[in-house]
Formats: structure tokens, sequence, C-alpha cells
């Protein structure tokens, strides 16, 4: 195809990059109203075609909201310029539309549009019938949140907690069917084992000896992790329980109540690589990732500083599935979940996927559901266009994996 591509630039990110990603074509000029095509969205673009299409040299031209005759003037400038370019039709508003249809009835423009939910390219040729195909486009969470002007920092999971081997795949499983077991009691038990540590922290070989008259109930998940091999040299008796853990990892599970359902929403999705291409887990996204790697560097080093910076803006969110160019914000509660759970879903999800991005609220136990069949809670959820997949205890991983992809279809 062409080497020159005209974009109508868009609100939506992803509409503005989908003949970048497909064809990485020498140049795009982008048109586009002053009130859409402001700094901050051109500096995010830029940004992203640095990373994926480094050779294409980005143009942009500002054309009036509610001037028709200059539509037309700059559009046919372009035509003029470039006169083989191929128009792709996503975005734009509506005067650079209506122009565009006058200029194309007198001139043979070449025109195209590739849907961002599933890659589906039709192609218009002059003269000649509609072709339609599919596209084979990707980019990964940490580019879609590059594209929407935000960054992944360092303590994002996949980058400083977790190492996903197969072992530890199998960990995950294994642990997965401990907290099923025990269900509610899963949360008690990790918050005391989590203070208890912390008032008995282990010696220089990494061994734990913990009083079992501060541990309470909660000793009985010592038992059950050293049945399925995640302990190492332990041993209890009446007054304590001595151990240590197989690694760091599994501590890590065991001191934050809510990591293994999100480990386990995380590793069920993996499992279908053709559908979820990308997956990061505990993404930490800062919102104002303009900034230099040497200006961040003084923040990572402090991290309470930086979540306390007034001009830093960060958000967690547990588990972000791409399906080839489309995202999928996930919220993972281990108990209940409230109103602001959803409100701040909603916030971050408009921001870094905007109408393309599925939202989901992934809960370990199930909604309280009112006489009328439908809790509140749901009914919210549903008006805010968020899935709600809750009793995941209950589901095998089958069901889970079902349910999961389900979000974008």
């Amino acid at each position: 195809m062409g080497d020159v591509y005209v974009e109508f630039f868009s609100d939506e990110a992803l509409e503005n990059v989908m003949c970048m990603l497909q064809y990485q074509p020498e140049r795009i000029v982008y048109l586009g109203h002053k009130s859409t095509m402001v700094t901050r969205k051109i500096k995010s673009l830029t940004n992203f075609a640095r990373i994926k299409a480094p050779k294409t040299e980005l143009e942009f031209i500002e054309v009036p909201r509610d001037d028709l005759e200059e539509c037309i003037a700059a559009l046919t400038s372009v035509s003029d310029r470039y006169p083989e370019a191929y128009y792709e039709l996503t975005g734009g508003g509506e005067m650079i539309l209506i122009a565009f249809g006058y200029l194309s009835a007198a001139r043979k423009l070449r025109t195209l549009r590739i849907d961002p939910y599933t890659g589906v390219e039709i192609n218009m040729e002059p003269g000649g019938a509609p072709t339609q195909h599919r596209d084979n486009i990707q980019i990964s969470v940490k580019e879609n949140i590059i594209l929407h002007g935000g960054q992944l920092t360092r303590q994002t999971g996949n980058y400083a907690t977790w190492s996903f081997t197969e072992e530890f795949k199998s960990d995950i499983r294994a642990i997965w069917g401990i907290a099923r077991s025990l269900r509610h009691k899963w949360n008690s038990y990790c918050s005391i084992i989590e203070d208890v540590l912390k008032d008995n922290p282990c010696n220089e070989y990494g061994q734990y000896s913990l009083p079992k008259s501060m541990l309470r109930e909660s000793d009985i998940l010592f038992a059950k992790l050293n049945g399925i091999g995640m302990l190492r040299d332990y041993k209890a008796d009446n007054k304590r329980v001595r151990f240590r853990f197989k690694n760091e990892s599994i501590r890590n599970i065991v001191t934050k109540t809510g990591n293994i359902l999100e480990l386990h929403v995380y590793e069920v999705a993996s499992r279908r690589p053709d559908i979820f291409t990308d997956e990061i887990i505990g993404a930490m996204i800062d919102w104002n990732g303009d900034k230099s790697e040497e200006e961040k560097q003084v923040f990572y080093s402090d991290y309470q500083r930086y979540m306390n910076a007034s001009y830093d803006t960060l958000n967690e969110i547990d588990v972000i599935l791409m399906q080839s160019c489309t995202p999928i914000f996930i919220s993972c509660k281990s108990g209940k979940a409230s109103s602001n759970s959803l409100h701040e879903l909603e916030t971050v999800t408009r921001r870094f996927g905007g109408k393309y991005a599925c939202k989901a609220l992934a809960m370990a136990m199930p909604c309280d559901n009112t006489s009328s069949g439908t809790s509140f809670f749901k009914q919210r959820a549903k008006e805010m266009h968020i899935w709600v997949i809750d009793n995941i205890y209950s589901m095998t991983d089958e069901e889970l994996l079902k349910k999961l992809l389900k979000l974008h279809n």
C-alpha cells in the first residue's frame, strides 16, 4: 500500500494508531480540531510512535471546527501534496468528515477503515468494490498506557514482585486450592500472619519461629501450606511454629490477603495467549508519564514520597489484559467491594482505555443479593458498564476462564 496515510484525529487514542500499527508508513498526516488535537495527546501519540513505528513521520494540521470551506481547503492541500494517500475513516469531527465527503465526490481518494475491536480492515479503492480482511495488530499493556499518556512504574507486579515461571504458576494453583477451601477465613488468617511476621522477623537464614498464642487459628494455614510443599523445615509443637518459606513469592502471597485472587485471575487468563495477548498484574500507573527517566529515578528511590507528590497521580489496577489492541481492566476484591471501587475502576479505565476498553470486578465471594434477586451493587455496576464476576471461590478454573473470555465478545 501507499507510503502516506491521512488520519482524522480522534479523542480515542486507539483510533489514531491503527494504520500506524498495521503499515508503519513513511508518513501519517493528522487533521484535527484544536479542541481535540491538544498538546498532551500529540505528545502521547508521538511517544507511542517512537516505540511502534520509529521511522514514521507524523504531521499535525489543525483545521477549524465550524468552517467548512477551510476544512475543504485543508483537505485539498493534503490531497494535492499526497495524491496517492490513503484516508482512514475511523475518527474525526463532523465538519472534517463532511469536507472529506465533498472532496471525495470530486477526487478519487483511497479510503480504508480498521476496526480497533476486531482488527477487520475494509479497503475501498476508487472504482472498485470494497475488500475486507483481518489484520493481526497487537500492542502490549505497557504500550497501551503510553499511548494514553501514562507510564507503568517499576512497582508494577510483573517487574517488582512476581516471576511467572511454570513452577510459580503451579504454586499459585496449589495455594488457590487452599484459599478456596478456607473461603472468608483466608483473609482473616493472612491478616493475622502479616502482623505476627512483623513482630517476629526471620533470622539470617530466613527461619521463622512464631508463637501460637499470637497466631491463634491461623496456624492451620501453615500446616496446609507445608502439606503442598510451600514451606521448608516445618516444625510445630504446642507453643511455636517454625519454618522457612519456599521463596519470597510465597511469603508475599501469604502476607497480603488479596494477592492470591489477583494471581489466580492472572494465571487463568494466561492459559489462553491466543486470546489474551499480554497480561500485567499489579499495574501501577503514573498518570504523568511525560517525565524523563532521570526525573523519575529521584522518586523511585523513595516510593512513599513519590506517592505523596502533589504533581503525580498514581493508580493501581490489579490485572490488565490485552486482547490484541483493546485492554481489559480488572479490579480484584477478596472481600467486600464498595461503590468507590466501581468509581475508581471507571475513572482509570476511561483515562487509559477509552471507549474500546472493558472493565470488570472480580470478587472471591458472592455479592449480597436482595429479595428481588439483583443486588444494588450489581445494578450500579451494570449502569457503569462494569462486569461483575463474583463468587470465584465456587468456580472451577474453566468456569472462570469462560467468563473472562466473554468480557470482550
